[in-house]
């Protein structure tokens, strides 16, 4: 009697633990509750599961970057449009015809043109400016008392994960933009600058000009800055005796290397802007600007360009991203999730063993000695 009792309360247990499982099988959709349950199916969920997390987070910086490019791709369409308006504008002060005072006119309308590229040249989005290179904490340009406006990024862009450990550069830089270039050379070739120019390396480390501490007033130097600001490396640079004042510098004879001195377009709108309100003594400097406006505009086409590429990569990513995380929904809803016809069937059927089972305990309750000895 004891030892059927003993086997009735067990069996009960059990009934117990299966009515759990259904019950949350039931509520949740899903198989299991523990994982030891099925220890198997268990780790492949797991699995799964951190998969879309992973895929989760990367549409998510995905469409973040895609956000930052969408602005990025329509102020750069506006700063080619500001461009190509100031070439306008100094073609009709070179027309013979345009008096003086046309020229003062043009000269206010261009200072305004230029504040609208300063305020477009640090565009942000969520906290971040577009254009200020790997720091985007930093306003990528800056503009001293004098109106100045000289570019305090780098030339290195972020990037941005595509996929698992895969990543992509995003955006462009300042110097992409706002940077063209006055001069160039290969290795054993001489690059001529001006201390105004800034002089990037094929890796896009900057060499920044100096005249401190020489012995000889007309002699400089280039030292390399890599991307943490660390220098390592330093050239001779020397007078050519021209004027206004310029230097050479000879690149060091080790295969790829490529040096460009760049040209501020803030600084030529600032040439500009001086020639039309002195037009008796700078119509060199206006014509010379003509040039080099057209100048500004490619390089400001070109950054167009690398950007629309870039971001081409990043609709990419994000299509083949969400076709992966649609997989691992799917996946994870196949081998995780309960199935409710037979969760229901099931649990009809442990009503019936419950109620057998009961009615068992009932008769037993009912029972005397007498009774169970016969």
């Amino acid at each position: 009697m004891i030892d059927f009792s003993s086997q009735v309360f067990y069996k009960l247990d059990q009934l117990n633990t299966y009515n759990t499982k259904l019950a949350y099988q039931l509520s949740s959709g899903k198989k299991l509750n523990n994982g030891s349950d099925d220890a198997n199916l268990h780790t492949r969920l797991i699995y799964v599961d951190d998969k879309i997390r992973v895929y989760e987070g990367l549409k998510i910086q995905i469409e973040k970057t895609s956000a930052q490019n969408n602005v990025s791709d329509s102020t750069l369409k506006e700063i080619k449009n500001l461009l190509a308006y100031v070439k306008k504008e100094v073609i009709k002060a070179l027309n013979g015809t345009t008096s003086n005072e046309a020229k003062t006119s043009i000269a206010v309308n261009l200072e305004g043109i230029k504040k609208n590229l300063f305020s477009m040249s640090n565009e942000e989005v969520e906290g971040e400016y577009l254009y200020a290179g790997s720091n985007s904490m930093i306003k990528a340009f800056k503009q001293d008392s004098n109106g100045k406006i000289s570019y305090t990024g780098d030339q290195y862009l972020r990037e941005t994960a595509v996929d698992y450990n895969s990543y992509r550069e995003k955006g462009v830089t300042g110097v992409d933009i706002f940077m063209y270039n006055s001069s160039s050379a290969l290795k054993n070739e001489t690059l001529t600058f001006d201390a105004k120019n800034k002089i990037f390396d094929q890796d896009g480390n900057e060499w920044k000009f100096s005249t401190t501490n020489l012995p000889n007033a007309n002699d400089g130097i280039i030292t390399k800055y890599d991307k943490d600001g660390i220098t390592s490396e330093t050239l001779s640079a020397s007078s050519n005796g021209n004027t206004p004042l310029t230097y050479d510098v000879v690149i060091p004879n080790i295969d790829g290397n490529k040096f460009e001195a760049k040209h501020s377009t803030f600084d030529l709108m600032d040439k500009i802007i001086n020639a039309l309100k002195n037009p008796s003594t700078s119509g060199k400097d206006l014509t010379e600007g003509l040039a080099e406006i057209s100048d500004a505009y490619s390089s400001a086409n070109i950054a167009h360009a690398k950007l629309g590429g870039r971001n081409k990569v990043f609709e990419m990513s994000l299509e083949r991203v969400s076709i992966k995380l649609t997989q691992f929904h799917i996946f994870s809803q196949r081998i995780g999730q309960a199935n409710i016809s037979k969760v229901a069937v099931e649990s009809k059927a442990l009503e019936l063993t419950y109620a057998a089972l009961y009615s068992t305990i009932s008769k037993m309750n009912q029972m005397s000695l007498v009774n169970f000895l016969k």
